[in-house]
């Protein structure tokens, strides 16, 4: 009898049929990001006039959203439409234990663009108190929040990620600049 036939599924340790399959990025925003696009996806409009702003309530306490759903909308609204045309939804995102862990060990991320979607992570409230709350919100609406929308607009196929990464910290100075 063969000893694979006993398994639980073609993934079930590292010997398995195509090991290709065990070397899936571990990413836990994007994990999170995919499984809110999953819930929604279907409530949501494929081409809206503008896109909905969508708030995953925290389960657990240890995250807090830096920016609520009204101060997003209201900084999408001074945005320039063509900017904004085609974005399906802004996502605040709950958190989970494994984001957790990864922000302890210096790995994070504030937000995610996929799938026409914005996703804003939420922050671990016990990292909080290193900034000052109104210095988070803005980081996450004027620097976060832009620099996601510029992914948006910016679908250059082929472009290496330090392009499409220098594209969108541009995009995201330039609104700054602007602001001022």
């Amino acid at each position: 009898m063969n000893a694979a036939s006993h398994s639980s599924g073609p993934r079930s340790n590292a010997y398995s049929e195509s090991k290709f399959t065990n070397w899936t990025e571990y990413n836990p925003w994007i994990m999170e990001a995919r499984a809110a696009l999953k819930r929604y996806d279907a409530k949501m409009p494929e081409r809206p006039k503008f896109p909905r702003i969508i708030e995953i309530r925290p389960q657990i306490c240890d995250f807090i959203y830096p920016c609520t759903a009204l101060q997003v909308e209201y900084r999408l609204k001074k945005m320039r439409a063509d900017d904004l045309h085609g974005l399906r939804a802004v996502f605040l995102l709950a958190g989970t234990r494994k984001q957790q862990t990864s922000w302890r060990s210096g790995f994070s991320y504030w937000g995610v663009y996929g799938w026409s979607c914005v996703f804003l992570c939420a922050y671990p409230f016990d990292l909080a108190s290193r900034w000052n709350l109104d210095s988070l919100r803005d980081f996450y609406l004027e620097d976060v929040l832009v620099h996601e929308v510029a992914h948006h607009i910016d679908r250059r196929p082929g472009e290496s990620r330090k392009k499409r990464e220098g594209f969108a910290n541009s995009f995201a100075e330039r609104h700054r600049a602007a602001k001022k």
